[in-house]
């Protein structure tokens, strides 16, 4: 759409002129403005405005908007959604804190010197969950939990070289393996999924790595291996610390993906010998809202050439010449605009600081103690709310599980059983692929006793 055809009504939005738009295309030696983009499909190119409401007042359009949103009933839902996102309880002091301007508008610390208490703040996150799961380093924060998984594979070979497959261990969020695969696609890693139901197969893992270091050198194709714990039927796997243990043996790299959470109760994965951790960083006191903002979690044992392959950034501590006080500084930057230039390990940029400063106000106002208690708890509800199906005939497919588990429902559709249980003001959990109508149900530390006999309730009374 050239300049000279842009209504009055728009014009005032653009900030040149048709004369001065005119000029400019005969420089760079083009007729018109769809020149430019002639690398989009013509079929996809609109040959009209599209017919939007409006011009609204102020006024009007926030009473518009209020309207459209009372549409949504999330708020007031008894949600059991989960498989890496749930709903969380954010404490008073949380809110008040991260509405400070300081850290509310705070970008990108490309200045140490202006920027300390950014710095210290994020240096205080990687620190605690570095604590929290047993690791070495942890970057200083990527986009969620299936953005950090598609990171940890390309990582993986990289440092591997010339292997190019991951195995991964099913189950695991489909919705993350989709992006994983997008994020692996691009350098033509190759990714071997083992299905399973419930538990990881370690049998059927050992076995396919053996087959591949029974090859010569040259032929061996994998380079690491991923599961997580729980997994994403809810279940704590079995057997990890021997496939952890035969994938070392066998030159091979592990990552772990974790519910962060479970980790007040649950061993952390770097005692138990993971290379790398990945994980998902709302539940650590950020708000679920339309699907986002989330925060992805990756780290590490230590190892000077894996740390040279992380994405994102790292943020270090360091000693200031003159007086010897703490200095904060960005200790790793490998960003295509800076040193790395081509060799770049990833173009991740101002990611998700302020989800990580607000995950690290949240663990530093808990404390190891109260995410033992957080973790107890969630188990206490989901093992409550499991005893109380079981007595209704709809027990846990699978034992034994941290604050998620998996439930069929029988006979009737998802849809009809969504549709019946919204009805009644309720989220009855995330479909699980298969047979029957099966259900990933998660409780979360908002839930009381009440919350969940008014899910079995609810439930006698859809299934009756």
């Amino acid at each position: 759409m050239n300049g000279s055809s842009v209504p009055k009504l728009y014009s005032s939005y653009i900030g040149t002129s048709p004369k001065e738009q005119k000029e400019m295309l005969e420089t760079i030696g083009k007729s018109n403005i769809e020149e430019l983009f002639s690398d989009i499909p013509k079929d996809l190119i609109l040959d009209e405005f599209v017919d939007i409401p409006g011009p609204y007042s102020e006024k009007a359009l926030d009473k518009l908007f209020h309207k459209i949103s009372r549409k949504n009933k999330v708020s007031d839902t008894l949600s059991f959604l989960g498989g890496g996102v749930r709903q969380v309880y954010i404490p008073a002091f949380l809110e008040e804190l991260m509405r400070r301007g300081e850290i509310y508008t705070a970008y990108t610390s490309y200045q140490p010197e202006v920027a300390q208490g950014m710095l210290q703040m994020v240096f205080e996150y990687e620190s605690q969950l570095a604590e929290l799961t047993g690791m070495d380093v942890i970057n200083a924060s990527l986009y969620d939990w299936a953005s950090a998984v598609g990171e940890a594979f390309r990582m993986m070979v990289r440092i591997k070289r010339k292997r190019d497959t991951i195995l991964v261990l099913n189950p695991i969020s489909p919705k993350r393996l989709k992006v994983a695969s997008t994020y692996t696609d691009g350098p033509h890693i190759r990714i071997k999924v083992i299905d399973s139901e419930g538990d990881i197969d370690v049998e059927a893992a050992k076995k396919l790595i053996l087959e591949d270091s029974a090859l010569d050198k040259k032929e061996r194709k994998l380079a690491g291996i991923y599961f997580e714990v729980p997994t994403f039927h809810g279940v704590l796997p079995s057997k990890i610390v021997e496939l952890i243990k035969v994938a070392h043996e066998n030159k091979l790299l592990v990552t772990v993906g974790v519910d962060v959470i479970s980790l007040g109760i649950i061993k952390p994965p770097g005692d138990y010998g993971a290379d790398f951790v990945v994980g998902e960083g709302q539940l650590l006191g950020n708000g679920v809202s339309a699907g986002g903002p989330l925060l992805g979690i990756l780290g590490s044992k230590y190892d000077r050439k894996w740390i040279q392959n992380f994405p994102g950034r790292l943020v270090g501590i360091t000693k200031d010449e003159r007086d010897g006080d703490d200095a904060y500084c960005i200790t790793l930057s490998t960003r295509e605009q800076h040193i790395r230039r081509e060799k770049a390990t990833s173009n991740i940029c101002s990611n998700q600081t302020l989800m990580a400063v607000n995950a690290g106000i949240y663990l530093a106002g808990l404390g190891p103690k109260g995410v033992e208690e957080l973790a107890q708890g969630l188990m206490d509800r989901a093992a409550y709310l499991a005893d109380g199906l079981e007595k209704l005939g709809y027990g846990p497919q699978y034992k034994p599980f941290f604050s998620e588990f998996v439930v069929d429902f029988g006979s009737i559709d998802h849809a009809d059983l969504e549709a019946k249980f919204l009805e009644k003001g309720v989220a009855p959990g995330t479909q699980i692929k298969g047979e029957g109508c099966r259900r990933l149900l998660a409780v979360n530390d908002l839930m009381t006793r009440e919350d969940l006999d008014t899910f079995l309730e609810v439930t006698k009374e859809v299934l009756k």
